[in-house]
């Protein structure tokens, strides 16, 4: 997989998609999850280069929208900064700036980004405690910091309560040694990585109607951390144009687009552009 910037596409969008998990009925829909090996927790795609460049740029400019932390969430933000450290090979005492703040020194390390979540005993669901989220999708870190699970996934459509249970079963089931990974995937009328509500919605209104459509990936794993218990949430996200997919992968996605709700419609960026990029796909696949 190589880069697109040639072809007038931001330096990170790749010629290919890394990761389909609408080829597969198990993994289309959540939580469609598998086992993590830990060896590959954090990845170093083609994208890995000038995604840090870009991480480094939004962290530069945007730090109070991409960077926020609890009292509660200090600790295991350093754990899981001592954690990748080691699982990179490298020493895993953080230094004496590392400690002062260990999420921005884990947003120049990794091209994933973090969310810290821990179990509060008086609800007994997950909460948000602390976060690096260089790369959010339509949503606001400000927004959702402290909030547990379920209303944090409020505006998702297929988040009802039966989907809640399972998921805090999952979090709850995430051990130590048991890490898992699963792919979300959006399609976006934009190739933007740093989409924060607001500034999502104006770049959405001025990108053309006919598109180019770009495939959204987000592979998102769940590691325990053994110390504070806190489970470290992390997504690597990845961009590609529809029009470089595969007809296979084209006509795959173009089946699970018209599967969609019209609730899930109207949240992932609504029913026109969704018809545009069936419109592209219908021609990839037809290749």
């Amino acid at each position: 997989m190589t880069g697109l910037a040639g072809a007038g596409h931001p330096p990170w969008v790749l010629d290919h998609a890394p990761y389909t998990p609408f080829m597969e009925a198990r993994t289309a829909k959540p939580p469609g999850l598998s086992p993590l090996d830990m060896a590959s927790w954090t990845v170093r795609d083609p994208d890995f280069d000038p995604q840090m460049i870009r991480r480094r740029e939004v962290m530069a400019a945007h730090i109070d929208v991409v960077l926020s932390a609890l009292t509660e969430g200090e600790d295991p933000a350093l754990e899981l900064l001592s954690m990748l450290k080691a699982n990179l090979g490298q020493d895993p005492a953080p230094t004496e700036l590392e400690t002062y703040c260990p999420l921005t020194a884990i947003g120049h390390m990794v091209s994933e980004d973090f969310c810290l979540m821990r179990h509060d005993p008086n609800s007994g669901e997950y909460r948000l405690v602390s976060a690096i989220l260089c790369f959010p999708s339509r949503w606001l870190l400000a927004e959702k910091m402290g909030r547990p699970l379920t209303v944090i996934h409020q505006p998702v459509p297929d988040y009802d309560d039966v989907l809640a249970r399972r998921v805090a079963r999952v979090f709850d089931a995430v051990k130590p040694d048991r890490p898992l990974v699963r792919v979300n995937w959006l399609v976006h009328a934009v190739p933007e990585l740093f989409l924060p509500l607001g500034l999502s919605d104006k770049l959405m209104q001025q990108a053309p109607s006919a598109g180019p459509f770009y495939l959204r990936t987000e592979r998102q794993t769940l590691v325990r951390l053994p110390q504070t218990g806190a489970v470290a949430f992390g997504i690597k996200t990845s961009v590609t144009p529809i029009d470089r997919l595969t007809p296979e992968q084209a006509t795959a996605l173009h089946g699970a687009l018209g599967k969609l709700a019209p609730e899930d419609v109207a949240y992932r960026s609504g029913g026109r552009l969704i018809d545009a990029a069936r419109t592209v796909l219908a021609k990839v696949a037809a290749r």
